[in-house]
């Protein structure tokens, strides 16, 4: 499945999921996994959801929109873990606390990303590179 590469800070909104988007929180080095987050309650808990390219899939957090308690330097640990995993040697701990358990996959049907729909997006990308 073809994808656009999403950055870091992306604000993405799924047709599945309402106005509030998710933020891009960690990009795979080769862009096909994808880890989003948009904070819930108080603001001291965010929902987890993640995009698999290679599949066309999006699992979610298991939470049903309630979200994970998170830590000030959850969403850094994350990026770091993409972007060390590499580097990694045999018995190396990843640079993350915790471990999310995506289940509940459905197709990816996103609306919007940064604001601007996503066929439209997605096909000016596809266009030009």
């Amino acid at each position: 499945m073809g994808s656009r590469i999403l950055a870091l800070g992306d604000k993405v909104t799924f047709h599945d999921t309402g106005r509030k988007p998710f933020n891009v929180r960690a990009v795979s080095p080769d862009g096909s996994v994808v880890i989003l987050s948009r904070p819930v309650g108080h603001g001291d808990s965010a929902e987890y959801t993640m995009i698999d390219w290679h599949q066309g899939m999006r699992g979610t957090d298991g939470t049903t929109g309630a979200g994970i308690r998170i830590a000030s330097q959850a969403h850094h640990r994350l990026h770091r873990f993409f972007t060390e995993r590499a580097s990694l040697r045999d018995g190396d701990v990843p640079a993350t606390q915790s471990i999310l358990a995506f289940g509940d996959w459905t197709p990816v049907q996103i609306a919007t990303v940064n604001g601007r729909p996503w066929p439209e997006l997605h096909q000016a990308t596809s266009e030009h590179g």
